[in-house]
C-alpha cells in the first residue's frame, strides 16, 4: 500500500510537471525562394565555393556613401534625430524590465525596525522590534523563468527595433538629400530656360516692331516666360520645403543644409549582388524584431499554463523583540517565523482557461505577423532589384530623347529665325526639350534613391 501510495504521487507529480512544461521555441518555416526575382547581376562562382556569396547588405553604410557632405549628415541624425534616441531610451526601458523580471528568480530580504509606545492612564507600555524577513516563491513550473524569457526577448525585440528606426532614418536623409540635389539641377536647368525665353521675347519683341511677327507671338513668348518663373518658384519653395524636412531629421531646428557633390557627380557603390535570400531571414532588423516578439509571446503561453498548478512560496523572518531597550540584545529576545505556504486554483470562473486561450492567440498573431513581415521583405527586395532594371533602361531611353530634342530644338530655332517654320513650332521644340531634361534628373535621383532602398530592403550593414 506504501508503495502504491508513493507511486501514485510520484505519477501526479510527472503530470503537472508535463503539462506545465512548453515545447522549446522552434523558427517556423517560411516559403524562402532559392534566389530573388529581378535578380541580373550574376553570382560570384569562387567565392559561392569558398562560402556564401557577398551581399550588397552586407557593406556598412560608410561604403555604400561616397559624398563625404553626405556622410556627415547621416552621422548627425543618428547622433541627434529625436526618433534615434527615443529608440534608443525604450532598450534602456525593455533591459530593466527584464531585470525586474529575472530578479524574481531569487530569494528577496527585507530588514524592519519598528518602535510602538502606548500610553493609558495607568500604564506606559512600549515594544522595540529589529527583523530581517526572507521570501522566496518557488519555480517549479517556470513560470519565472518563463517570464524572464520574454522579457529578454522584448529586450532584443526592441534593439531590432531601434535597428529599423536608425535604418530609417539613414534611408530618409539619403533620400531627402538626393530630392535637394534634385531640386537644385531642375532650378539651374529652369534658370537657363527662363533665360533662354526672356531672349526668345526681347527677339519677338523686335520682330514685332519691325512687322516680322505677329501679336500672337509676342503673347505666346510672354506666357513662356512667365511659366519659367513660376516653375521656378515652385522649385524654390520646394528646395526650401526639403531643407527644413531634412534638417529636422537632423535633429535641428530648419535652415539651410549644407550640398557635396551634385546629383550627376554622386557615385554609389558599385552594384554588388544581393546574396542569398535565406540570409535575409538574419539581417533584416524587422523580420529579426517580429521573430524576437514571436519568442516572447511563445514564452507566455507557458506563463499563462502554470497559472493551472500550485504557486508554492517560503518565508522567513527572524530578529529581536523587547519591550526595553537595554533588553533588546539578550538571547531571551529572539523571535524567529518560518511558514512554506501552497496556493492552489480551485475556481476561478474559467479565467485560467481563458488566459491560456488568449496567450495562444497572441502566440498565432505574432506567429502570423513574423510570416507576413518575411514575405514583405522578399517584395521590397524584388521591388527594388526590377526598379533598379528598369530605371537604367529608362535612363538611357531618356538620355536619347533629350540629345533626340535638343537637336530638334537648334533646327526649329534655325528654322524660325529663317522664316520657315512658325514662332509656334519652335516653342513646342523648346517646351519638349525642357521637359524632358528635367525627367532626366528626376530619373537620376530615382536611381540613386533606389540604391538606398535596396540596401535598407537587404537589411543594410549596420556595424
Amino acid at each position: 500500500m506504501p508503495y502504491r501510495s508513493i507511486s501514485f504521487a510520484a505519477v501526479a507529480v510527472a503530470l503537472l510537471l508535463g503539462g506545465c512544461s512548453s515545447p522549446r521555441y522552434v523558427r517556423p518555416d517560411v516559403p524562402v525562394p532559392p534566389s530573388y526575382r529581378g535578380e541580373t547581376v550574376p553570382r560570384n562562382s569562387d567565392a559561392a565555393s569558398n562560402g556564401p556569396p557577398a551581399s550588397f547588405g552586407d557593406l556598412s553604410w560608410q561604403e555604400v556613401i561616397r559624398d563625404e557632405d553626405l556622410s556627415k549628415l547621416i552621422r548627425e541624425a543618428l547622433a541627434y534625430n529625436p526618433d534615434a534616441q527615443i529608440a534608443a531610451a525604450r532598450v534602456l526601458e525593455a533591459q530593466a524590465q527584464a531585470a525586474v523580471s529575472r530578479s524574481a528568480l531569487f530569494p528577496s530580504v527585507d530588514a524592519l525596525a519598528s518602535y510602538l509606545n502606548s500610553r493609558s492612564d495607568a500604564t506606559d507600555t512600549s515594544a522595540i522590534s529589529l527583523t530581517a524577513s526572507l521570501g522566496w516563491e518557488l519555480d517549479l513550473w517556470r513560470k519565472i523563468r518563463n517570464t524572464s524569457a520574454a522579457a529578454r526577448a522584448a529586450v532584443l525585440a526592441s534593439e531590432q527595433a531601434r535597428r529599423a528606426v536608425v535604418q530609417t532614418l539613414f534611408s530618409d536623409v539619403a533620400s531627402n538629400y538626393f530630392l535637394l540635389l534634385d531640386v537644385d539641377l531642375e532650378l539651374t536647368i529652369t534658370r537657363q530656360a527662363r533665360r533662354l525665353r526672356e531672349d526668345s521675347l526681347d527677339l519677338v519683341r523686335l520682330r514685332v516692331d519691325n512687322g516680322y511677327s505677329s501679336g500672337i507671338e509676342l503673347h505666346q513668348a510672354e506666357v513662356l516666360a512667365k511659366s519659367a518663373q513660376t516653375a521656378l518658384t515652385q522649385l524654390e519653395l520646394e528646395s526650401e520645403q526639403t531643407e527644413n524636412r531634412l534638417a529636422i531629421l537632423l535633429g535641428r531646428n530648419p535652415g539651410p543644409i549644407v550640398r557635396g557633390r551634385s546629383l550627376l557627380e554622386q557615385d554609389l557603390v558599385p552594384r554588388l549582388p544581393p546574396g542569398l535570400p535565406s540570409t535575409l531571414l538574419e539581417r533584416r532588423p524587422d523580420i529579426r524584431q517580429a521573430e524576437e516578439q514571436l519568442i516572447g509571446d511563445h514564452a507566455l503561453v507557458a506563463v499563462a499554463k502554470a497559472a493551472f498548478f500550485p504557486n508554492i512560496s517560503l518565508t522567513a523572518s527572524g530578529g529581536l523583540a523587547s519591550s526595553a531597550l537595554l533588553n533588546l540584545f539578550k538571547v531571551s529576545s529572539g523571535t524567529w517565523v518560518l511558514g512554506p505556504a501552497a496556493t492552489l486554483p480551485i475556481f476561478h470562473a474559467g479565467a485560467i482557461r481563458a488566459g491560456v486561450r488568449g496567450a495562444e492567440a497572441r502566440r498565432q498573431e505574432s506567429l502570423l505577423n513574423y510570416q507576413k513581415t518575411v514575405q514583405q521583405a522578399f517584395r521590397e527586395v524584388a521591388d527594388a532589384l526590377a526598379t533598379s532594371q528598369k530605371l537604367a533602361e529608362l535612363r538611357a531611353q531618356q538620355e536619347e530623347l533629350v540629345e533626340a530634342l535638343r537637336q530638334g530644338a537648334d533646327l526649329a530655332d534655325l528654322a524660325y529665325k529663317g522664316g520657315v517654320d512658325s514662332y509656334l513650332e519652335y516653342l513646342d521644340s523648346e517646351r519638349q526639350l525642357l521637359d524632358a531634361r528635367l525627367l532626366l534628373v528626376q530619373i537620376r535621383r530615382r536611381e540613386l534613391t533606389n540604391v538606398v532602398a535596396l540596401y535598407c530592403a537587404l537589411g543594410g550593414g549596420w556595424r
